[in-house]
């Protein structure tokens, strides 16, 4: 018996070890092709949080605006925009600032302070009034980023470290909740390599408030997350797929964050399974 056990043991490994080999070569090609057109940044999530609003982006309660005056430098402050839809400043006062961008702001403040416009600079601190999640590519995963205006949604993913090797290429969805608009929601799936590859733009959606974003993960990916320590850090490193210390499955690797409640890992791109996205 115990020789029968022993032998299926080395055969069950054998087996194991030809499957994870066989689906490293199969998955090679999809994860150069990630690494050649969509790099992951240096600071991923700085890219997320770090407020770099384009022009069309509308302010809301609570973002944070900064405010600058060249001629009167005392009246610079940094305020939050209120419920009322108000940026609250003690000079030269307050002004509308809910679904407006931040030049109409900039106009209306230099109105109120008798100054040319180029003479203001307004400037989104903090974008806090609206959303994007991105689940993926392991499931069960969401990732809070901040929207900051209208942005393809492959430019987005891509500034923020969303496609990483691993993503599912013909499993990426948009998903538009359409709930303040009293809509149904909408689903589109981005075509990525006829955007990436053939550079037809139609599928690479521009994203709105609260966009959801869902990004299939491959088989290469998931039969990682099933093998052995030892064998998943050997296939990872032989597929090019996510480093070790990006897995929270990794038992030798976890740390705990009070602030998320449970295990994450430095850099992890999204929050614990489990987790609530908000």
């Amino acid at each position: 018996m115990e020789f029968r056990t022993a032998t299926f043991g080395r055969r069950g490994l054998h087996a194991a070890v030809t499957l994870a080999l066989l689906a490293a070569c199969a998955g090679c090609g999809n994860t150069r092709f990630l690494r050649r057109t969509c790099p992951t940044p240096p600071d991923p999530q700085g890219a997320a949080e770090r407020p770099t609003p384009s022009a069309e982006y509308r302010v809301a309660c609570p973002d944070v605006v900064a405010v600058t005056f060249t001629d009167h430098p005392d009246w610079d402050a940094v305020a939050v925009v209120d419920v009322d839809g108000r940026l609250p400043l003690p000079r030269p006062g307050g002004v509308n600032a809910d679904g407006r961008t931040l030049d109409e702001i900039r106009t209306d403040l230099a109105a109120l302070a008798d100054c040319p416009a180029e003479r203001v600079t307004v400037t989104l601190a903090a974008a806090r009034s609206a959303r994007v999640v991105v689940y993926g590519p392991i499931r069960g995963r969401a990732r809070v980023v901040p929207y900051q205006g209208p942005e393809p949604v492959l430019d987005f993913l891509k500034r923020v470290g969303g496609l990483p090797p691993g993503s599912k290429l013909n499993q990426v969805y948009v998903i538009r909740p359409n709930v303040a608009a009293a809509a149904r929601p909408q689903v589109f799936r981005v075509n990525v390599a006829a955007v990436l590859v053939d550079g037809d733009p139609r599928t690479n959606v521009l994203l709105q408030a609260d966009d959801q974003i869902y990004v299939g993960e491959t088989r290469q990916s998931v039969l990682s997350r099933v093998l052995p320590d030892w064998l998943g850090t050997a296939y990872r490193r032989l597929t090019g797929l996510l480093p070790d210390d990006w897995w929270s499955f990794t038992k030798s690797r976890r740390t705990a964050d009070p602030s998320l409640g449970g295990t994450t890992h430095p850099g992890s791109l999204f929050l614990a399974p489990g987790r609530s996205a908000d």
